[in-house]
Formats: structure tokens, C-alpha cells, sequence
């Protein structure tokens, strides 16, 4: 009898600290981090002149102006979770032709997506799809895009998809640090002055940061 009471008071005590695996419960995660884009087709339409086409390169330039970071919440259910995600993506076109002054993504190539994610073998790993929200600076020929266009600023202007995979580390308590890499692929078109332009991305992810479990 010894041995069962004390089987019961132990479990009394230590229920509270224990993992419940099937207990539903929200996650909350921010991240900074970089990106590298695939050097892709570029197509440049503007009314009444020849189309713009190039293999463009692009730099992310993280910590320029507005950073790049995302931002995930989730609804975990034992080791399965919905997700809503945020990821500033930033594009600055690097090799741009003569008629080409100015042309960035860099307050945002936004990748706004669902995602569904499963733990395995203590890495998580997701899949997701959603909507590119756009918000370019550019300058063709001479014609620069009004600043405050389109959502102030903003434009939806596309699809994305993703497959990423995360490690987590506890901190302390529910506290925990994040590391992940991801692959998006996403289309867009971008609003410029009399047109747009045709902008496919392929990237890839790379992204630290903090979590809470709630």
C-alpha cells in the first residue's frame, strides 16, 4: 500500500509538469534571417514600349531599411499543427539594364501563407500556400511608381508555396529558440508606372529566432 500511495502523491505532483502530447495549444514564433534568391526570368511590360526581358539577379540585403523577418502562429494538436505565417522577403534587383534605373521589392516581396506542419523525430516539418503582397519601388524609363498606391503601397499581386523544415531548443518554461530553413516558390505581378512587371522567385530560407508556447 506504501508503494501505491506513494506511485499516487508522486503523479499528483509531477501531472502539472508532465508533456500532455495530445493537449491542443498555440505557438507564437518571430525570426530574422536572409534569403537567397535563383537567378529567374524578369519580363518588363510598359504601355506603348518594348517589353524589358532579363535574367535577374537579386540581393536580400536583410538588415537595409526595412528588415527582413517573419512570423508564424499555430494551433498544435499532439504533433500536428495549422499554421498562419509572414515572411518579408526583400528583392533588389542587382543586374538591371539601361532602361531600368530602379527596381525593388524591399519593403516587402510578402509571403502570407497557411501551413500544415507535423513533428517527426524531433524536427518540425511544413508545407504551405498563400497569397504574394507586393510593395515595389521602381523607376523604368524615367517613370517612377507613386510611393502609396494600390493598399498604401501594397498590392496583391500572386501565389506562393513552401516546404520548410525547423528545429526547436527550450530555453526556459515555454520559452523556446528556433532555427529552420525553407524553400519558397512563389509568381507575381508587380504594378509599375503605365505597366507591370512578370516576377517569378525561387528562394531559399534561411531564419533564427524566439517562440512562445501558450
Amino acid at each position: 500500500m506504501k508503494k501505491v500511495s506513494i506511485t499516487v502523491i508522486l503523479f499528483a505532483v509531477l501531472a502539472p509538469t508532465l508533456p500532455a502530447v495530445a493537449e491542443a495549444h498555440w505557438t507564437l514564433e518571430g525570426f530574422l534571417g536572409s534569403a537567397w534568391s535563383v537567378p529567374a526570368p524578369l519580363s518588363i511590360h510598359q504601355w506603348g514600349e518594348d517589353r524589358i526581358y532579363l535574367i535577374a539577379r537579386y540581393q536580400t540585403k536583410p538588415f537595409k531599411e526595412s528588415p527582413y523577418y517573419a512570423w508564424r502562429i499555430a494551433k498544435w494538436r499532439a504533433n500536428r499543427a495549422w499554421e498562419f505565417e509572414l515572411v518579408h522577403h526583400k528583392l533588389y534587383l542587382s543586374n538591371p539594364p539601361a532602361e531600368v534605373q530602379h527596381f525593388e521589392v524591399s519593403h516587402g516581396y510578402n509571403l502570407i501563407t497557411i501551413n500544415r506542419a507535423w513533428l517527426h523525430r524531433g524536427l518540425i516539418w511544413r508545407f504551405g500556400a498563400g497569397l504574394v503582397a507586393v510593395h515595389p519601388e521602381t523607376t523604368i524609363r524615367g517613370k517612377t511608381l507613386p510611393w502609396g498606391k494600390g493598399l498604401n503601397g501594397f498590392y496583391i499581386s500572386g501565389l506562393t508555396v513552401q516546404a520548410g523544415m525547423e528545429k526547436k531548443f527550450v530555453l526556459w518554461g515555454r520559452l523556446f529558440a528556433a532555427l529552420e530553413g525553407k524553400l519558397t516558390a512563389s509568381y507575381a505581378i508587380v504594378p509599375i508606372q503605365d505597366g507591370n512587371a512578370y516576377l517569378p522567385n525561387a528562394a531559399l530560407h534561411g531564419l533564427f529566432g524566439l517562440g512562445y508556447r501558450f
